[in-house]
């Protein structure tokens, strides 16, 4: 079969397209970039806010046309976090959809697409593992500078604002050696840096490997000249990555650290599990120990019960350290 892929959302759903791309071709389907030429057109969606899934809402309204006009005889599928949140509701909102598949579910991405073969059924995967973390795939990159690796999946930590831990499971590592033989096959294809991929890098354990252990490990690969990471979470940060980042000149001194609010009584509602000063004192020590350091971070404006006050003393903590750059939102209520 012959599929168009389109990716919405994270770095994430970048990898995750990337690792569907190596699952489909390893079943004899075919990719092209021309969506009329397209047996299936299958969109990689977000979830982590109401516009995202809008986007996809009216994305169908054109392929339901394109559907129409080749008399039924396209597979659409929806992947990712917007199928694993909304499941169901999206084939009954939107009747053109055939496939839709969570995270976890991208192995059996040929055996759903097999059984809309003559559209004799849908096919819909919301499974949610405790232990996948697609090691064993190797994801088909487009060649680049960047490559993405995965070094974990899920999340634990229960943000009131986030749908992650919901759309795709609790947080599980991939062993380290795995990820470090996925990065000495990048360089020999090329690529000069590498993103290490989680939810929160912070929680990265495998044994007795953790976040720190695993970037000096990565560090040591010939071939790749810089590695990058996101995103750590403020409330556990430690310290010896830290080490790690000024001893060693390939890890890049940039940590993009999520503020998200800088009033106490709005990160207690956010369920962040830090205080503004503990934020504030982070900030300070990142930058006494790797003085060159960039830190950019995200901010959500409006949560519940945000008051003016409230968002005067997100602009004072933003004010005092002094972010190079910030990703700004209005709060987006999930369900």
């Amino acid at each position: 079969m012959k599929i168009y892929l389109e990716t919405y959302g994270c770095q994430m759903n970048e990898y995750d397209s990337e690792l569907i791309r190596s699952i489909l071709r390893s079943h004899k389907h075919e990719f092209t970039e021309a969506e009329d030429q397209a047996e299936a057109v299958l969109l990689n969606t977000c979830a982590i806010r109401e516009n995202a899934h809008e986007k996809i809402y009216h994305r169908l309204d054109h392929l339901k046309g394109l559907k129409r006009r080749r008399k039924g005889d396209l597979v659409i599928g929806i992947l990712g976090c917007m199928a694993q949140n909304l499941r169901t509701e999206l084939a009954e909102r939107a009747s053109i959809v055939d496939i839709v598949a969570g995270p976890d579910s991208y192995k059996r991405l040929p055996l759903l697409l097999e059984s809309t073969r003559g559209h004799q059924e849908k096919g819909f995967d919301f499974s949610l593992s405790e232990y996948e973390t697609y090691s064993d795939i190797a994801p088909q990159r487009r060649p680049g500078v960047n490559a993405w690796i995965a070094i974990m999946r899920g999340c634990d930590n229960f943000c009131t604002f986030c749908v992650v831990p919901y759309t795709r499971g609790r947080e599980r590592s991939r062993e380290p050696q795995n990820i470090v033989a996925e990065a000495e096959r990048i360089a020999t294809e090329g690529f000069k840096q590498i993103t290490l991929l989680g939810q929160n890098v912070n929680s990265y354990r495998y044994e007795q490997c953790d976040f720190a252990d695993l970037l000096e490990m990565a560090a040591e690969v010939e071939g790749i000249q810089r590695i990058r990471f996101t995103s750590p979470h403020p409330k556990d940060f430690p310290r010896k990555l830290l080490h790690a980042m000024a001893r060693n000149s390939k890890i890049c001194k940039h940590i993009h650290l999520p503020l998200q609010a800088g009033s106490d009584s709005v990160l207690e509602r956010m369920n962040r599990n830090y205080t503004k000063e503990e934020f504030l004192d982070l900030a300070a020590e990142i930058r006494d120990t790797v003085p060159e350091i960039s830190l950019t971070t995200d901010i959500i404006c409006g949560f519940c019960g945000e008051t003016e006050a409230d968002f005067e003393d997100t602009l004072r903590v933003v004010e005092q350290v002094e972010f190079d750059s910030a990703f700004m939102f209005k709060y987006s209520q999930r369900k």
